[in-house]
């Protein structure tokens, strides 16, 4: 297993509204890059300078200045950062400025419509970077991989063991104990640097590679799990992928892993977004139905951020009930998102299901899920996703009573 990885991007961000910049910024960090936030023309303009980032998130109207003022004189400022344009406006105002970086010499990105998701954000930073005189010698693009290539990548990465896992804890909002751990897939790029799940798990289905990338995460955080000092009996989490559903011998070949590592299943807790679990109710009954008979346990990932009905999450085996970080993090400041929490817990707790909150930054918000009644959460309030060996010192040094709400 490698050490964790350094940070692959700087993104500067520009926007007058400060919780837009801030939770524009939170999504940054927890794709595993950097981030500044700044309202100041001038400051942003300073520290594209002086910091010298590899991506620029520029808001297109910002009271007294615009974005595409902003953006011309980073054009004449000689900057090489890559252009990611945020707006409400319309595609066409979007895509009109995007034009405009590229006529300036600007590198140019992805355009980010508001509001926007984590996912938006990580294909943001994850996508190509458009420019007229690229240089060819310099590294490839990811996206610039057909199939093959990308087949031939990501089977070198699982061999050479470049595709790792890290693990970020789970509380009780009660006491503050751990009660979990999540396993995150990391790909560390020799020439590429580190590489997103959202950029290579979907490209990984794409070509049928899914279940080898599955079990190749699970079998590391298993083996991990088998033999760490972790005191109490606590759970560990595991995405699977929407295509997996549809495979009907899934629970018996995740159920021989965990046999080989030693490891009871009813420890285990496989997280599916809600999109995929509603893509075919049908074959998702019948899946998560043989996954649980199995003995895993099962969670509801990114909750709030598909169309699930009501009437059919309700029929599914689902025992967890994860809440998308971008409702937990706007929920103290604006009462839509504190609903949608709100409901979540009442929806959850009326199916006898635990609540975890995802993307707890801070004191202040901890406290919030404790008293809308969220069971649980993780965030970097209590620690950023870590590798294995760094977990247990972790744990020797955690005191439940300084994070307790």
């Amino acid at each position: 297993m490698m050490d964790s990885p350094a940070v692959a991007n700087r993104v500067l961000i520009i926007d007058d509204d400060d919780l837009v910049a801030r939770m524009l910024a939170t999504h940054v960090r927890s794709l595993g890059h950097e981030a500044r936030v700044t309202s100041d023309p001038d400051e942003f303009l300073a520290q594209a300078r002086s910091w010298k980032p590899t991506h620029v998130c520029v808001d297109l109207v910002m009271g007294d200045t615009d974005g595409i003022e902003v953006l011309g004189r980073l054009a004449e400022a000689g900057s090489d950062a890559t252009v990611i344009i945020t707006s409400g406006m319309g595609e066409r105002v979007l895509e009109a400025a995007r034009s405009f970086a590229a006529a300036s010499g600007l590198a140019h990105g992805a355009v980010i419509p508001k509001p926007f998701t984590r996912k938006d954000v990580a294909l943001a930073l994850a996508g190509r970077t458009h420019r007229s005189n690229r240089d060819p010698s310099g590294p490839v693009e990811l996206d610039d991989w057909d199939h093959a290539r990308f087949e031939s990548e990501i089977r070198a990465a699982i061999t050479n063991g470049d595709i790792y896992v890290v693990y970020q804890p789970k509380i009780s909002c009660k006491n503050g104990h751990v009660t979990g751990f999540e396993t995150l897939a990391r790909w560390q790029h020799a020439s590429l640097g580190l590489i997103p799940p959202i950029a290579f798990i979907p490209r990984a289905e794409s070509v049928g590679l899914v279940e080898l990338l599955t079990d190749n995460v699970f079998a590391q955080a298993l083996s991990w799990f088998a033999r760490a000092q972790l005191g109490t009996r606590p759970t560990l989490s595991v995405n699977i992928s929407g295509s997996e559903l549809g495979d009907r011998n899934r629970g018996s070949q995740l159920r021989n892993i965990c046999v080989a590592a030693g490891v009871e299943p009813d420890r285990i807790i496989l997280e599916v977004t809600e999109t995929a679990a509603m893509a075919d109710v049908v074959v998702s009954l019948e899946v998560l139905t043989r996954l649980r008979l199995a003995g895993f346990h099962l969670s509801i990932d990114d909750f709030g951020t598909g169309y699930a009905q009501m009437t059919q999450l309700s029929g599914l085996p689902f025992d967890e009930l994860k809440i998308d970080g971008s409702f937990v993090r706007g929920a103290s400041e604006h009462r839509s998102a504190e609903l949608m929490v709100r409901s979540a817990v009442d929806l959850a707790a009326g199916l006898n299901m635990v609540t975890i909150a995802e993307g707890v930054e801070d004191a202040e918000t901890f406290a919030l899920m404790a008293r809308l009644g969220c069971k649980q959460i993780q965030g970097y309030h209590i620690a950023r996703p870590m590798p294995g060996p760094e977990v247990e010192s972790w744990l020797t040094a955690y005191d439940p009573a300084s994070v307790a709400p």
